[in-house]
């Protein structure tokens, strides 16, 4: 029996592990576009699904992508926001 906890405590650790992976390399991704203009992050990324004018003269510019696994499907958005001169200032990111 404590064979087995101790098994699962490792699996769990493991899979925590891979999915906090993951996660920072998202985060490498989306930081990595901070000070680049607009214009390249849509050459490399393509057309977003929105983009929407903010108060401060920028840009808010979305990408949506969806994705399923066995336990249902899911959406995730990633979010860049510009400033005036169309830099990227900062980023958000949900559901990936």
């Amino acid at each position: 029996m404590k064979r087995l906890r101790v098994r699962m405590l490792c699996g769990g650790l493991l899979l925590v592990s891979v999915l906090a992976g993951g996660c920072s390399k998202q985060n490498d991704t989306m930081q990595g576009w901070i000070g680049h203009h607009r214009d390249d992050l849509v050459k490399t990324w393509g057309a977003p699904a929105q983009e929407t004018a903010l108060e401060n003269g920028g840009k808010s510019i979305m990408y949506i992508s969806y994705w399923s696994d066995g336990y249902g499907s899911y959406t995730c958005r990633r979010v860049f926001a510009t400033d005036a001169e169309g830099i990227i200032r900062s980023w958000s990111v949900s559901g990936c």
